[in-house]
């Protein structure tokens, strides 16, 4: 197996956080100018949903992972059963009353893209040749989230308290939505302060050239977007978002936003 890349776009600041309405109003935006397949279009029909979770969203094009207490022990039905409880196809008409259920709180939203053709934007500014596959993937989440990857540095996470902020999903307890990730708490329990990622200074290395950035917050988000190439990516050191995607979702938010890669 080869090394995967993966992107995320996050707002800068790194608390943003959005409510349920403009995530709504966003995805209705990127469906209509084709960068999530809609559920009524043709295009659904071209794409290929293999493997469980993928299945659910075969109907309206995405699904959903949520944040769920692990009660299903180790082994190959407790993994189904994990699968099973945590994910559920995307509504076909997605309103804010579905995002504020207490239970999509840490919420991942997935629209797998796998087809010969497509007439579906590609989000990244490079378009691997032959057939398209990747993940579009819309998070959010109660606190931090920050990437594991080896060209992510870790964040200084310490209160001025002294009390570390920074916590595992521990997997027998979580089942965890976000991928490789750790968290940091946004709210010191000792001391009720607040913590502001921005604050803090983090290396990101571009992985292709192996040039390294100071970014303030690294890549700590409670809101992002992500898009999971697998294998299938070019490997080039300007990859970055599509400018036009970037440009909707700094125009819907009113926001700059800022791009952290990695390939594990």
């Amino acid at each position: 197996m080869g090394a995967e890349y993966e992107r995320w776009l996050i707002a800068k600041g790194n608390v943003f956080c959005p409510s349920a309405e403009a995530i709504v109003k966003l995805i209705a935006k990127l469906r209509e100018e084709k960068w999530l397949v809609a559920p009524d279009s043709a295009e659904l029909a071209k794409l290929r949903f293999s493997g469980r979770r993928e299945q659910l969203g075969q109907k309206t094009g995405a699904f959903a992972v949520r944040k769920i207490e692990n009660t299903f022990g180790d082994g190959r039905d407790a993994l189904f059963a994990k699968i099973a409880a945590s994910t559920e196809a995307v509504p076909a008409t997605l309103d804010a009353a579905w995002l504020k259920d207490p239970s999509r709180e840490d919420l991942n939203l997935v629209w797998p893209v796998s087809a010969d053709a497509t007439s579906l934007k590609y989000p990244l500014t490079r378009r691997p040749d032959g057939p398209v596959s990747y993940r579009f993937e819309i998070h959010r989440a109660i606190d931090f989230i920050y990437p594991m990857g080896n060209s992510i540095d870790e964040l200084e996470t310490e209160c001025r308290c002294g009390h570390d902020l920074a916590y595992e999903w521990d997997e027998e307890e979580w089942v965890n939505p976000f991928g490789a990730s750790t968290c940091i708490a946004t709210e010191c329990t000792e001391c009720s302060r607040t913590f502001d990622p921005s604050k803090v200074m983090a290396s990101v290395q571009n992985p292709f050239d192996e040039s390294d950035a100071e970014v303030p917050g690294g890549a700590a988000y409670q809101f992002a977007i992500k898009i999971a190439c697998g294998e299938s990516f070019v490997r080039h050191a300007d990859l970055a978002f599509a400018p036009e995607l970037v440009e909707l979702c700094g125009k819907e938010f009113g926001r700059n936003f800022y791009e952290v890669g990695s390939l594990d």
